[in-house]
């Protein structure tokens, strides 16, 4: 791992962003790796755009300024469009593609913006793009999160182990869905499916 990586989450309340900056900053204690955060920002109910920092390493800080995040994990397109000033020609993009309307698109007042040509922009400007339009059957949000980090770690070095995020998954998930969270995480990483009987 390189000396800091500094991560940033985006979604809309009710995506998961809080679980999902709990679940790697327990992952990195798990690991022994220095972690901090910052406040998560925005409106947390359904709806909101929310966003979190996370910086690993040594001299950790959970503030992230503009250019100065290594990696982006944009839950909603259009949440991960709205941070990319933070991204530099090195950054990882990862964004997933379950778009939740704004009011302003619901409304007929405006209209949710080109996604590809944006993801065009990006892998013509930063390092890495990876672009989830795959919705496994049966997960819910949660569940696709953890198939999206899943992915992120089968194809990038990401800065924290697999074995830890199972690790972390199983500690901060509650038994009943905890197996369907790792099953969704498997099925990322391994890119096999992974069946897991409902009880």
């Amino acid at each position: 791992m390189k000396e800091t990586t500094k991560i940033l989450v985006a979604g809309v309340g009710g995506q998961g962003v809080v679980f999902l900056t709990n679940l790697l900053v327990k992952a990195a204690l798990l690991a022994d790796i220095p972690v901090a955060t910052s406040e998560i920002h925005g409106l947390a109910q359904r709806g909101g755009s929310v966003t979190a920092g996370i910086t690993l390493g040594e001299h950790t800080y959970g503030f992230l300024e503009k250019g100065g995040v290594d990696i982006l994990f944009g839950l909603e397109p259009l949440e991960a469009q709205r941070c990319a000033s933070y991204l530099n020609k090195n950054s990882i993009a990862v964004i997933d593609e379950n778009r939740i309307l704004p009011y302003s698109v619901n409304s007929g007042n405006a209209a949710y913006p080109d996604i590809k040509m944006f993801v065009d922009y990006l892998k013509k400007n930063i390092n890495k793009v990876i672009y989830n339009v795959e919705s496994p059957e049966g997960i819910n949000s949660v569940q696709r999160n953890l198939y999206v980090l899943g992915r992120t770690c089968h194809e990038v070095d990401f800065p924290i182990q697999s074995e830890f995020i199972k690790k972390a998954i199983a500690e901060i998930v509650i038994k009943d869905p905890e197996e369907k969270c790792l099953a969704a995480f498997m099925l990322g990483l391994t890119k096999e499916e992974i069946i897991v009987e409902s009880k």
